[in-house]
């Protein structure tokens, strides 16, 4: 029997370990996923504390951990942290995704209104942009509008798991337009199941999203 695939998820935040493991239990329950964790990431890029130079270099330190453990793919799950994952995965033979890429590609393909739902106002203002300018790149368009949840990520944060998904499945259930719901966190997958059933429209979460394009990455 052949060995099961290793795929490193590497995490800012303890609150994206649980639904990125539920999402490969989704979309391939046959990876073997190792997880690495880097709290500061989340702090400092929050706080100001550390500039992009240094969290660049605390990504790339991460990745080839990651890799030299026997990662056949890596996921970095920080909606933050695109960029500085760009800047360095080339470092390394596996193929690495930022936590957008795989919700960009089913997002796009819905054809549909869109309306990204996140907990923290950078993640929405990032994952428009990149709706935005992965369409103008393909000669097509997209209508995206942005949705900030107030409170739910000082809850996640603090540990307070049941309000920050109340908070998220309220505010999936106020909407009342055609747009599909886009989550924007991996840490949102906590409730994916029940906002789906919430929603009137159809809601992707990036971490199920992600784990199929590498899925399809990976073995073809």
């Amino acid at each position: 029997m052949a060995a099961a695939m290793r795929i490193g998820a590497l995490h800012a935040l303890v609150g994206s370990i649980d639904p990125t493991q539920a999402a490969f239990k989704r979309a391939w329950p046959d990876a073997d996923l190792a997880h690495l964790m880097d709290g500061s990431l989340y702090l400092d890029r929050s706080r100001g504390t550390a500039d992009a130079d240094e969290l660049t270099r605390r990504i790339d330190r991460m990745i080839q951990h990651s890799a030299a453990c026997g990662a056949d793919g890596i996921l970095f799950t920080g909606s933050f942290f695109g960029d500085f994952v760009r800047a360095v995965r080339d470092k390394t033979t596996v193929p690495v995704l930022t936590s957008f890429e795989g919700i960009i590609e089913t997002a796009l393909e819905l054809e549909t209104p869109l309306c990204v739902m996140s907990t923290a106002a950078d993640s929405t203002t990032l994952l428009v942009a990149e709706l935005e300018n992965t369409a103008r790149r393909r000669g097509t368009s997209v209508s995206v509008t942005g949705e900030v949840i107030p409170d739910a990520m000082d809850a996640l944060v603090a540990g307070r798991y049941e309000d920050h998904d109340r908070l998220v499945l309220e505010a999936v259930g106020r909407r009342n337009d055609n747009r599909a719901v886009v989550l924007a966190q991996f840490s949102m997958e906590r409730v994916l199941d029940q906002a789906r059933g919430a929603a009137k429209t159809p809601v992707i979460g990036p971490a199920t999203e992600a784990a199929a394009l590498l899925h399809s990455q990976l073995t073809g």
